[in-house]
C-alpha cells in the first residue's frame, strides 16, 4: 500500500520563529517516514501584501534552508517553490469559477486580521435583523420607511439603524483598501493542497478554517462534476500547536509582529534570544503552574520549555516548585540558547546553491502530478 500524501507550506515573509518550528515544522519532520511529504515555500501567498522583490527572493531561499536545518530530508520529502509550478494558480482559477463563493471568503477570520476589513456580512445582517424585530418590518425598504415613523422607538432610530449604516459604511471603505489577492488567497491555498491529491494537512489552529474551506470547495466540485478531487483531513499537534507571543500571551506568536521581542526568530543570535526570554511577559503571582486561563504567560513559557527540553510540563512544575520566575526564565533562556546554537550550526552549513538545486529537482518531480490533476479537472468541466 502506498503512503498517504502530506502537504504543507510557509510564506517567505517576516522571520520564521520557534512558534513555527514547534507548532508546524518539527511535526513535519516526524511525519517523513510514515507519509509521502510535500513541503512548499508559498511565495505567491506572500505577495498578497506588498513585498520588497529582492528581500522576497532572499526569504524564499531562507525558508527552504530553515526547512532543511529543521530536519526535512530531501531524500524523503519534496521541497519546492510554489511559483515554479504554474498549475497552482491555474487550479485556483478553476476553483474560483466552479466552487468558491464570495460569501465564503468574506467570512475568513484571517482576512480580518490581515486587511482593513473589520466587519463582515454577518454583522450587517444581524444589525438589520435586530431592527426588523423592533419595527415589525419585513424588508430593508420597510426599515427605511420605519426609521422616520414617529411610532418607532428612539432606540431603533438612533441605535439599530445607525449601527447598520455604520457597518455598511465601514465595510465598503475597508473593501476599497483590500487587494483581490488577499481576499482570494484561501482558494489558492485550497488549490495548493488539492493539486497533489493530499490526504493529510498538518496545521496550527489558526489554519483549520482554511482546511475546512478546502474540503468544502473539493466537495462542491466533486458534487457538480465527479469525484476528481480528494478530500483532505486536517492534523493538529496537541502540544505546541499554538505558541503565544512573548509580550502578550493572549495573541499567537507572529513573524509579522511589529515588536521583535514578541517572538524568537530561528535566525536570532542565541544572545538576542536569551534577552527576549528574560523580558518575556509573566503572570501576577510567582508560581510556576500550567493554567492557560489563569496563567497564560507562564503556561506559554512552560510549553516552549517542555518542547525544547523534552521534559513534560508536570515534571517542570515539580522541578520549579518553590522557585520563582527568575530561576525559571534563566534556565529556559539557556535551553533556547542551546537549541539555536545547534540549529544555526546546521543552517549555516547549507548553501544557497544547494537549496536552489533541491527546489528545482522537487518541482520537476511534482509538475507532472500537478498537470494530471488540472487536466482531469478541465476535462470534467469540458475544457480540452
Amino acid at each position: 500500500m502506498s503512503k498517504k500524501i502530506v502537504f504543507s507550506g510557509v510564506q517567505p515573509s517576516g522571520s520564521l520563529h520557534i512558534g513555527n518550528y514547534l507548532g508546524a515544522i518539527s511535526q513535519w519532520v516526524g511525519m517523513q517516514d510514515k507519509f509521502s511529504c510535500i513541503f512548499c515555500v508559498v511565495d505567491y501567498h506572500a505577495i498578497t501584501v506588498d513585498q520588497d522583490p529582492k528581500l522576497l527572493s532572499k526569504k524564499t531561499i531562507e525558508v527552504a534552508k530553515l526547512y532543511l536545518a529543521s530536519g526535512i530530508d530531501p531524500k524523503k520529502s519534496l521541497i519546492f517553490r510554489q511559483s515554479d509550478i504554474p498549475e497552482h494558480t491555474e487550479l485556483a482559477w478553476l476553483l474560483n469559477c466552479t466552487s468558491a463563493r464570495i460569501s465564503d471568503l468574506l467570512r475568513m477570520t484571517q482576512l480580518k486580521n490581515k486587511s482593513k476589513i473589520q466587519f463582515d456580512l454577518d454583522d450587517i445582517t444581524e444589525a438589520f435583523e435586530e431592527m426588523k424585530k423592533y419595527t415589525g418590518s419585513k424588508t430593508t425598504k420597510d426599515l427605511l420607511i420605519a426609521q422616520n415613523n414617529e411610532q418607532v422607538t428612539e432606540f431603533v432610530r438612533t441605535a439599530s439603524f445607525e449601527t447598520a449604516k455604520h457597518f455598511i459604511k465601514e465595510f465598503k471603505k475597508s473593501l476599497e483598501g483590500t487587494s483581490v489577492g488577499l481576499l482570494d488567497y484561501p482558494v489558492l491555498m485550497a488549490a495548493d493542497i488539492l493539486l497533489y491529491q493530499t490526504d493529510v494537512v498538518p496545521v496550527g489552529h489558526d489554519q483549520v478554517q482554511h482546511i475546512e474551506l478546502t474540503r468544502t470547495l473539493a466537495k462542491r466540485f466533486n458534487s457538480k462534476f465527479s469525484n476528481v478531487l480528494k478530500i483532505p483531513e486536517v492534523q493538529i499537534r496537541k502540544e505546541g500547536a499554538r505558541i503565544m507571543a512573548l509580550d502578550d500571551a493572549t495573541k499567537k506568536m507572529s513573524k509579522s509582529s511589529a515588536n521583535s521581542n514578541s517572538y524568537i526568530a530561528l535566525t536570532d543570535t542565541p544572545n538576542e534570544a536569551k534577552k527576549k526570554i528574560m523580558k518575556a511577559q509573566t503572570d501576577s503571582d510567582n508560581k510556576i503552574k500550567y493554567d492557560t486561563k489563569k496563567k497564560p504567560a507562564i503556561s506559554n513559557l512552560l510549553t516552549i520549555f517542555s518542547l525544547l527540553s523534552g521534559h513534560t510540563v508536570p515534571d517542570l512544575e515539580k522541578m520549579y516548585q518553590g522557585k520563582g520566575y527568575g530561576d525559571f526564565k534563566t534556565d529556559l533562556a539557556n535551553v533556547v540558547e542551546a537549541f539555536l546554537i545547534d540549529f544555526q550550526k546546521k543552517y549555516n552549513k547549507i548553501s544557497d546553491k544547494e537549496v536552489e538545486k533541491i527546489l528545482q529537482a522537487s518541482a520537476k518531480k511534482l509538475q507532472p502530478i500537478a498537470r494530471k490533476t488540472v487536466d482531469s479537472v478541465k476535462k470534467k468541466m469540458g475544457i480540452n
